[in-house]
Formats: C-alpha cells, structure tokens, sequence
C-alpha cells in the first residue's frame, strides 16, 4: 500500500490549484475588424485644364480638376446603388464633353474604383455665309492650307476639317471672282455651336 507523504501532499495541492486556476481565465474575444469605408470612386481622364463636377445619386458633388484617381468622400451602405452623373462639364480654359463609364450599380462589400470618366475638347466645323457674288472663282483658305471653292451666296464650311474648341484659325481669301472684290467683313471668335458660321465675306463690283 502506498504511503501519503508530504511529497505528495504538495503534488496534490499544486494540481489543484493550477486546475483552480485554469477555471478562473477567461477565454478573450478579439475585437471586429474595422469596417471598410464602402465609397466610390475611379479615375478621370482627358481633362484639359478646367474641372468636371461629378454628382452622386444626384444629391453629393464633387469637383475633379485634374486626371487621375478621385473619390466620393460620403460612403454608402452596404447593398445600395449608386449613380456617378457628370453635372457641369469644363468650359476653361477650353469647353470640353465629359462621359461616365461603369458609373452606376449597387455595392456589395468593397468600395467601387472603376468608375472611368473620360473628357475630350469639343471641336467644330469652321464655315460662314457669302453675299454679293455674282461670278465664279471666289476661292477661301483655313489657315494657310485648306481651301474651298464658293460657288454662290450663302451658307459654306471648309468639309472635312474640324477645329478643337479654343484653336487658333485664319480664314483668308485666296481668289476672287473677276471684276469683283470679297473682304472678310467678320469673325466670331467666341463660336460655341457645332458647325460655325463665323465668317462673313462680302463682295462687290470693281469699280
């Protein structure tokens, strides 16, 4: 028969106490990861010196005045839909036409990047009216290069050629009818129509 002896009196009580113990601890819990902020967002391309505004299901706005990453700053809740619209397009220093790509869908759980916006440079058609011909041969030139035949009075425009909105041009008269004189009487400077009537040419009998 085994003997109780003080050796194994401590063995029992340390066993207890660590088993004592291991009761106490309690087991922590980590805490939630933070949530992600679920905003959107994407990329703008083309800009040309002024800024687009953007809008958000039609209430947050934002200005983006150059190309690159841009964000929503207000995030959405989880399973909502969103809507990127172009509000006001660039007008300075050049008017520009902006689009919205992969702008609208609902967010799951990340935040949307890939909205693509994307401007270019209007561009127009350079033309004009004539009055006072009464032959043939009235021949006008676009800078220095490109000419155009007037057969009669009216409305003309150089075909073909379209210019980006804020681009320097020079209508000139290269030929006249005979026995008559053309002068440019005007030009607009400031067209903002997509074929412009922006030269007015004049002409008369010599005398």
């Amino acid at each position: 028969m085994a003997k109780f002896t003080q050796t194994t009196h401590a063995v029992l009580m340390a066993t207890m106490i660590a088993g004592l113990s291991g009761c106490g601890e309690k087991q922590e819990t980590p805490p939630p990861a933070p949530a992600i902020p679920l905003t959107v967002g994407g990329s703008a391309t083309g800009l040309a010196g002024g800024e687009v505004i953007l809008q958000l299901n039609g209430a947050d706005d934002l200005a983006v005045k150059a190309d690159g990453k841009f964000k929503f700053p207000k995030p959405l809740a989880k399973g909502s839909a969103y809507a990127v619209t172009v509000k006001a397009e660039p007008t300075l220093p050049v008017k520009q036409t902006c689009t919205v790509g992969a702008g609208s869908g609902s967010i799951a759980g990340a935040p949307i990047n890939n909205v693509a916006v994307t401007c270019t440079t209007n561009t127009y058609a350079i033309g004009g009216t004539v009055s006072g011909l009464s032959g043939k041969g009235l021949m006008l030139q676009l800078n220095g290069e490109i000419d155009v035949k007037i057969a009669k009075n009216g409305n003309f425009v150089f075909p073909e050629v379209r210019l980006p909105d804020g681009g320097d041009f020079k209508v000139a008269i290269k030929k006249t009818p005979a026995r008559q004189k053309c002068v440019i009487e005007a030009v607009n400077t400031a067209p903002d129509e997509n074929t412009l009537n922006i030269v007015s040419v004049t002409c008369k009998k010599r005398r």
